[in-house]
């Protein structure tokens, strides 16, 4: 067997993982039915052991949900102001949670000029005022 490596390899082993790898390649030749010691070694295109898998970026299930209700959000100052007071505190709540975790998909300068406005609090009675602070 050392006159099958001789004729396999031309040149001089560099290292360790070199002679491993054409040991492998020599034993992949004589599982297709190619004798490596014969010279045969020309018509062995090598094999591929393992290819990478390429990452695949992942949507992120929870932003996406924060992206729409985001969007479904609305940032106008008379539809918010036009509703009953219990949903004025709703639209807030779900507003500032938005504006905390959807990294600026819901602006907090928007936030604040509609709840800055004296018609935002108007009708508000003591327990959803409350609750709105």
């Amino acid at each position: 067997a050392p006159g099958a490596m001789s004729s396999f390899s031309s040149g001089v082993m560099i290292s360790k993982s070199e002679a491993d790898r054409r040991k492998g390649d020599e034993a992949r030749m004589r599982k297709q039915g190619i004798d490596p010691s014969r010279g045969e070694d020309l018509a062995w295109g090598g094999a591929v052991v393992s290819r990478r898998q390429h990452r695949q970026t992942k949507v992120d299930a929870e932003a996406e949900k924060l992206r729409e209700e985001a969007e479904a959000l609305p940032m106008d100052p008379l539809q918010i102001i036009g509703k009953r007071p219990e949903a004025r505190l709703k639209w807030l709540q779900k507003a500032l949670m938005l504006a905390s975790k959807g990294r600026g998909r819901v602006p907090i300068g928007s936030v604040y000029d509609i709840v800055t406005q004296s018609r935002f609090v108007s009708g508000v009675n003591h327990g959803v005022g409350s609750q709105m602070r």
